[in-house]
């Protein structure tokens, strides 16, 4: 069915069933209602006013659920038959009062005891956030069925918080303001045969003050069933009515009343992207114990065919963890995206670009992922976590780039399990990791695959002794290596084995002003390799001995600054490391790279990341550190700190690629990069952060990141930030060297614009390639009982295959309503994800109350 065929059938539903609901009871005076529910109104709140809630009388007989209490101002009793009580009659039973002007009160002929009452004037029925208005009542106390007529009523729901109010016999016995969620309204008729489940026929029901010009939207029904045992409602011919006029009809609609899971439907989600184009979501729930959860949603995606995903949701007694596979059983337009590159790329020569469209063509049309997650915490000592991710093709993330999936990098998918223990003296962890890289053939780079560890286990103990202060410690690295053949390349990478055994011995001296700890370790590495080039030998070892001294000082004072009284710290840092040369070219490199320079790394020894390589090193970092903390609250208002490494010879061991060899020119500097940092908490609300590296023979930045933050609260977030890498950016054809700076900036918010409306957005610009990144703005309205918003935006998916200049962008456009006390309903895919920054997270709050 096409589009607009749905749509024309869904505005002939829309308009035409709401003809055929049955008329309710007339209406009572709005100022009539507002009384008899007990509303108060107010400019204290978003809702303009308050349900206030009398007394309970003889509140703690509410407790005593077996009890029938009965009291009256005057009466006719009778030990059989009926009796005939007037005035204010108040029946106190299974948790309810009900009060009235007159009770025709029932007994049994055989037992003589009461069997039923039934009650008219006035009768009202309360429970402790409910109350019913009504004409007439009967209640029969055999089989505890109450049944009221032509009623007026108001219950809390507690919608999407789930947090509900506990009332004591204390706070029953005086009037008490309702503030929460409730609905109201009015019916024909109201019957209760189970506690906590309510049943209204011809009714309306609605979440939005009862005040007049106050109720934005209204169900009308002929029947509702209110659970508050399994915190759902059921509306049978219901309609929508927004402002007065009807706009949607359902023969049957179940919605929640609280926070509850239930099994069912979802609201359905239409909406469109550029890479699916429309799309229908009918997402199912499946409640399938209290611990564990399934949500099933079946998709039409209209250039691609159907989806079908699943989302698994677990608690253990230890730990949590979820599933998610998604398949695609005939995806049309990837089969139309694979003729077209055969086209494009038959004649290139290039084996790389061969390789892949090898790797295209035998791609099935049938795409799908799967992600599973899962943590625990056995006890005090053992831990576990997966993280595996996995997807059919190499485009899948390109395609579907609304997919939760742990990406490292964006063509490096995560697939970790790890095993953790850890106790007073030693730790160990055993782990299993992988990535699955994917080789897309219409981007410019070639992605390489990375090493997988099956298995690592890491043991690393520490013993200290009081009586000589020594420290005895020892680090074990056991990795078996493996790596699958990049395609296109016809390298044979090196395999096998690593052994890692690094004792050491440390000496902690410390003083009230200075701490001092002499180190000294020996790094003894074993490999046993396969796929070895020529040259190189299968067995190759190493035995390095590191020496390194840090030592802190640390001096304060009290000084005043703008009239607040500061305690200054002043903390300068040495650390010394020697480390002989011994040449390592001949060591396989499985998980080694440069670490990226920053300040916390000036004061480590090693400048490599992984055990592959250790560099050489005679040298010095001198650091200093200080900090202003506020004498009265105790907060750290300044943090800077300033660092640099001072060589005493060049560089010699190095991976001995075109980025790092002993000819480059970083590794023959007498300095590092000068390295700082800082972080300034303006006041409690504003907050600046800065890094930046330095270079020591052109003076120039080569990397600098500043953020500065605003927070007051989850609803007003502001986050401008600044990101500067040399050399940093993707290498764009056309474009010369000087222009492959990364120049980022990044400006992410939230802020209400007045009491119910809100904007939010996010805008990443690349300064370098004059693009941007992200492009995202909405606006949200959020009253009392409903609320509505609308995000547009765009973003950067890559470059275009047969065009390396242009840039594409994948449109999206989301909204949602959210009616309280019934749900969202909404288009698109949530944008959270991408509005969220690094600095801070953007809060998702829509629709919840507080």
């Amino acid at each position: 069915m096409s589009l607009k065929k749905y749509l024309c059938i869904l505005l002939l539903i829309m308009g035409v069933f709401p003809l055929l609901s049955n008329a309710l009871t007339p209406s009572l005076a709005q100022d009539e209602i507002e009384r008899q529910l007990g509303w108060i109104q107010t400019d204290m709140n978003r809702c303009g006013g308050y349900y206030l809630e009398s007394p309970f009388t003889y509140a703690e007989s509410l407790s005593k659920k077996n009890l029938i209490s009965l009291s009256s101002n005057q009466g006719l009793f009778s030990l059989h038959g009926t009796s005939i009580s007037q005035g204010k009659v108040t029946i106190t039973r299974l948790g309810q009062q009900i009060v009235a002007s007159k009770a025709y009160l029932y007994r049994d002929p055989v037992t003589g005891k009461l069997s039923a009452v039934d009650l008219s004037g006035n009768v009202i029925l309360r429970e402790p956030d409910t109350l019913i208005v009504a004409k007439s009542a009967h209640y029969d106390l055999k089989s505890s069925l109450r049944s009221l007529n032509d009623i007026i009523f108001r219950t809390a729901v507690y919608g999407n918080t789930g947090v509900k109010t506990v009332v004591t016999n204390q706070d029953l016995q005086k009037s008490r303001q309702v503030d929460h969620l409730s609905a109201w309204g009015q019916a024909a008729e109201f019957s209760q045969s189970q506690p906590k489940i309510y049943e209204l026929q011809q009714t309306t029901y609605s979440t939005c003050p009862p005040g007049p010009g106050t109720c934005a939207w209204q169900i009308k029904a002929s029947h509702i069933v209110l659970n508050k045992t399994t915190g759902r409602g059921v509306a049978t011919h219901a309609r929508l009515l927004v402002k007065g006029v009807p706009i949607f009809y359902t023969p049957y609609f179940n919605f929640p009343i609280d926070a509850r899971r239930q099994t069912g439907f979802l609201p359905p989600r239409p909406g469109r992207e550029g890479l699916l184009g429309y799309y229908l979501k009918l997402p199912f729930y499946w409640n399938m114990a209290p611990n564990y959860d399934m949500t099933i949603t079946p998709s039409y995606l209209q250039q691609r065919g159907v989806r079908v995903e699943d989302l698994f949701r677990y608690l253990t007694a230890t730990g949590r963890g979820n599933t998610n596979i998604s398949i695609i059983p005939n995806d049309r337009k990837f089969s139309d995206f694979k003729n077209k590159e055969l086209g494009n790329n038959q004649n290139s020569t290039n084996p790389f670009v061969q390789a892949e469209l090898r790797r295209l063509l035998n791609a099935g049309d049938t795409r799908g992922s799967f992600s599973w997650q899962d943590n625990n915490r056995f006890n005090e000592h053992w831990t576990s976590a997966i993280d595996y991710n996995l997807v059919s093709d190499d485009y899948y993330l390109q395609d579907f780039s609304s997919v939760n999936l742990n990406a490292v990098t964006q063509n490096q998918l995560l697939q970790l399990g790890e095993l953790d223990y850890k106790g007073e003296y030693w730790k160990s962890i055993i782990r299993i990791q992988g990535y699955q890289t994917l080789h897309p053939i219409d981007q410019q780079h070639i992605f390489q695959n990375s090493y997988t560890r099956l298995p690592q286990w890491v043991l690393e103990g520490s013993y200290p002794t009081e009586k000589t202060g020594l420290t005895f410690f020892i680090n074990n690295d056991l990795s078996r290596f493996d790596i699958r053949h990049t395609p296109g390349d016809p390298t044979k990478m090196p395999v096998g084995n690593r052994f890692n055994v690094q004792p050491g011995i440390s000496l902690p001296l410390n003083w009230p002003y200075l701490s001092l700890t002499p180190r000294i370790q020996s790094a003894l590495t074993k490999y046993d390799v396969g796929n070895v080039q020529n040259g190189f030998p299968g067995n190759p070892g190493r035995a390095l001995p590191i020496f390194d001294v840090s030592s802190t000082l640390y001096v304060d004072r009290n000084i005043n600054l703008f009239g607040k009284g500061y305690h200054q710290t002043l903390e300068p840092q040495f650390y010394y490391t020697y480390i002989p040369f011994k040449n390592q070219n001949q060591l396989p490199v499985f998980d080694t790279t440069v670490n990226m320079l920053t300040y916390d790394q000036l004061f480590t020894y090693n400048r490599f990341s992984g055990l592959d390589r250790i560099n050489d090193a005679n040298q010095i970092a001198l650091g200093i550190t200080t900090r202003f903390i506020d004498d009265l609250s105790g907060t750290e208002k300044i943090k800077a700190a300033l660092g640099q490494i001072f060589y005493f010879r060049n560089r010699k061991v190095t991976l001995d690629n075109a980025v790092d060899n002993p000819d480059t020119p970083e590794n023959k500097q007498p300095r590092s990069p000068l390295s700082g940092t800082l972080i300034y908490s303006i006041n409690p609300v504003w907050s600046l952060t800065a890094n930046l590296i330095i270079n020591p023979k052109t003076n120039n930045l080569d990397n600098q990141n500043v953020s500065i933050n605003y927070s007051s609260d989850e609803k007003h977030l502001v986050n401008l930030g600044y990101n500067f890498v040399r050399n940093g950016d993707i290498i764009v054809p056309g474009r010369n060297s000087s222009e492959n700076n990364l120049s980022q900036t990044d400006l992410s918010f939230t802020w209400p614009v007045t009491r119910d409306w809100a904007m939010v957005g996010r805008w990443t610009e690349n300064l370098n390639q004059k693009r941007f990144q992200n492009l995202l703005f909405g606006l949200q309205y959020d009253s009392c009982c409903w609320a509505a918003r609308m995000v547009l935006g765009e973003v950067f998916t890559g470059l275009q295959p047969n065009n390396k200049n242009i840039f594409q962008y994948n449109k999206m456009v989301y909204a949602e309503v959210a009616l309280k006390g019934l749900g969202p309903f909404g288009t698109g895919n949530d944008p959270s994800q991408i509005l969220n920054s690094n600095a801070a997270v953007y809060s998702d709050n829509f629709g919840r109350d507080f």
